[in-house]
């Protein structure tokens, strides 16, 4: 008798809920489709984006920089005005034939954008420490010719251009050089 009474109860306020909840509802006005000025927050003059993680394989430009083995990178960049401008900088693990310690890039940059346009146009430096020439032992012998394989430094610069056109949401075309 008790549960029955109990069943009838739960399933009369769940009833009285059900409908105040649809009458509630209903009385709510629309939320905001943008919000007020007075609510949004400021853009950002600085952001930061960063990530650590572990690739099976290093490979920059079909060239294994790891050789075909596990790499550590990590980045970091700061970012000035809403995105505009950056500088950053990361970190791969790799293993090379003149063993430096890593590889580390600085990056520096701005991305502006014009409506569904946007660009990032920036500089890298490539960056090895601790490099060791590699040499050939028997041109050094005879002193006949080069007796190095390698240069005494590999590290380079590179400017790099990005176009991004976002013709729809689900559909972006770009160029990079």
């Amino acid at each position: 008798m008790i549960s029955k009474l109990f069943k009838q109860g739960a399933a009369a306020s769940l009833a009285t809920f059900l409908c105040l909840g649809q009458v509630q509802a209903a009385d709510m006005p629309a939320p905001p489709k943008e919000m007020p000025p007075e609510a949004k927050a400021p853009d950002p003059l600085i952001g930061f984006a960063f990530y650590s993680q572990y690739a099976s394989d290093y490979n920059f430009r079909g060239v294994s920089q790891s050789n075909l083995q596990g790499s550590y990178q990590t980045f970091f960049e700061a970012q000035f005005f809403n995105n505009f401008a950056y500088a950053g900088l990361y970190t791969w693990q790799t293993r090379l034939p003149t063993r430096p310690d890593f590889e580390f890039d600085l990056v520096a940059g701005i991305r502006p954008t014009f409506d569904k346009l946007s660009f990032d146009l920036g500089v890298i430096y490539y960056y090895y420490p601790n490099e060791q020439r590699i040499f050939n032992a028997a041109n050094l012998a005879s002193g006949i010719g080069n007796p190095f394989y390698t240069t005494a430094n590999t590290d380079f610069i590179e400017y790099a251009g990005k176009a991004l056109y976002q013709a729809t949401p689900e559909l972006a075309i770009g160029a990079n050089v």
